[in-house]
């Protein structure tokens, strides 16, 4: 089974291909879609799991791979200025392609550099992990951190296609995939009370143990989801801040774990349960629906990290997010499951309230565990 989404903008469209195995198409979509020569960037876990020859998919063009070093901490700028180095070195002109192979670190680092590099030239999105499939390589959104905080450097430039293999996610361990689950949930939580009730009554665990049909009919479902909204609001002036629901909270806590003690994943998990608490004590969300996505929320919860913190912490380095506007942070809340709404309108009473809760929980959780 294979799915084809059209994600539609204003300048050009562009393809999401997903399906079994159909990495093996990549040359017939680049000769579509693709200019000139393929560059290839990867991370060393891809090119050990997938060997040196992910190139050799780009048939008649360039195969040269540049390897990076995984890990968060690669998103920096000193890693785009070494990527256009060697892109340098290796001849890519303006109007040659790099392609992203990888999670969502490779993603971002590829957009982005391909965004500058001779003041842009055209990138495609190959994406290896859950999280990079039904998220970050969706949108055109690319960006480093900062010691400030996460994503605070970057650019819009959208990919000539998207090609997700499920494929990919055999090679990914259980907490890789877990990470990559929350963007699942959010989706659901904020868009598709479908997708919600299927995640209840167990295509997660399907999904766990990597059954393709289902992975490709949830994250079919996820990609609907935000070509929709990237559609509808490319730049991130309105309807796309919902995709920011359980973030704000999230990117704070990764910070202050210094991007090593939770994955992004993880940390949105906590920030989700945190963006509940505040949607029930804003009062847009019934107290007994908040409960019931509570316990869903558990079922991740029990074996995710609990990180130590202060919340004023948390809520300093919310001071930084993108999403704050004249000194106020902006929240995604529910009024129902697929009902989100923006509010600027949580006072610090509330907030701090509300991260002492997560303090709790994470205790309780931990112990119970």
């Amino acid at each position: 089974m294979t799915n084809e989404i059209i994600v539609k903008l204003p300048e050009e469209n562009y393809p999401i291909v997903i399906g079994e195995g159909v990495r093996q198409r990549f040359s017939e979509l680049f000769k579509k879609h693709g200019q000139g020569r393929a560059f290839w960037l990867s991370d060393k876990n891809i090119v050990a799991a997938w060997d040196e020859n992910l190139g050799g998919l780009c048939s008649n063009s360039h195969t040269d791979i540049i390897v990076m070093p995984p890990g968060e901490e690669q998103k920096q700028i000193a890693t785009i200025e070494r990527v256009c180095q060697i892109l340098v070195t290796m001849g890519a002109e303006r109007g040659d392609t790099l392609v992203a192979c990888g999670g969502g670190v490779v993603g971002d680092i590829g957009g982005f550099a391909a965004s500058v590099y001779l003041r842009g030239i055209p990138c495609v999105q190959i994406p290896t992990t859950l999280l990079a499939m039904v998220d970050s390589s969706i949108g055109g959104k690319t960006g480093v951190d900062l010691p400030e905080g996460k994503n605070l450097i970057g650019s819009f430039h959208q990919p000539a296609f998207v090609l997700i293999d499920v494929e990919f996610l055999k090679t990914l361990n259980g907490r890789q995939f877990r990470s990559g689950f929350a963007e699942v949930v959010k989706t659901a939580l904020i868009g598709d009370a479908s997708l919600y009730r299927s995640i209840e009554q167990g295509a997660d665990d399907r999904c766990f143990q990597r059954d393709a049909a289902t992975l490709i009919e949830t994250i079919t479902a996820c990609v609907k989801f935000k070509a929709d909204i990237v559609a509808q609001d490319e730049k991130e002036a309105g309807l796309r801040r919902n995709l920011n629901f359980g973030h704000t909270i999230g990117h704070a806590l990764e910070a202050l774990g210094n991007y090593a003690a939770l994955s992004h994943g993880e940390a949105v998990f906590w920030g989700m349960t945190v963006a509940v608490d505040l949607s029930v004590q804003h009062g847009s969300l019934n107290h007994e629906i908040g409960q019931t996505i509570h316990q869903l929320l558990e079922r991740y919860l029990k074996v995710i990290p609990a990180i130590h913190f202060r919340p004023k912490e948390v809520m300093d380095l919310i001071l930084n997010d993108k999403k704050t506007k004249a000194g106020k942070p902006h929240f995604v809340l529910l009024e129902d499951i697929g009902k989100p709404i923006v509010t600027d309108q949580i006072s610090n009473v509330i907030l701090s309230n509300a991260l002492e809760h997560l303090k709790h929980r994470m205790k309780r959780i931990k112990e119970s565990s």
